[in-house]
């Protein structure tokens, strides 16, 4: 795979961070930063992909839903001494 240079700007403190880490690991600023990069972009796309199919699901007729106000007033009720119980949701009759 070839390599390409970026330029990106960061601040201070987190170059100074980096510098920091590239001299106990004793890696390079770019490897560790093309690591830190590539988890990043990895765990961003699983994300997404993991959206896309939640939304995929609940486009399906018949998909069990739970209205957005119901969802959040069970999260926000999360950690509380009176939580709610978790949503079961309804069937939908249309896409």
């Amino acid at each position: 795979m070839d390599n390409v240079n970026i330029k990106v700007r960061v601040p201070a403190e987190l170059k100074e961070r980096l510098d920091s880490l590239a001299r106990t690991t004793k890696r390079s600023r770019s490897d560790l930063t093309t690591d830190a990069l590539r988890r990043l972009m990895d765990q961003d796309e699983s994300e997404i992909d993991h959206i896309r199919k939640a939304l995929e699901e609940a486009n399906r007729p018949n998909a069990r839903v739970v209205p957005h106000k119901q969802a959040m007033a069970w999260i926000r009720s999360r950690g509380t001494t009176t939580p709610l119980p978790k949503p079961r949701g309804r069937r939908r009759t249309s896409a």
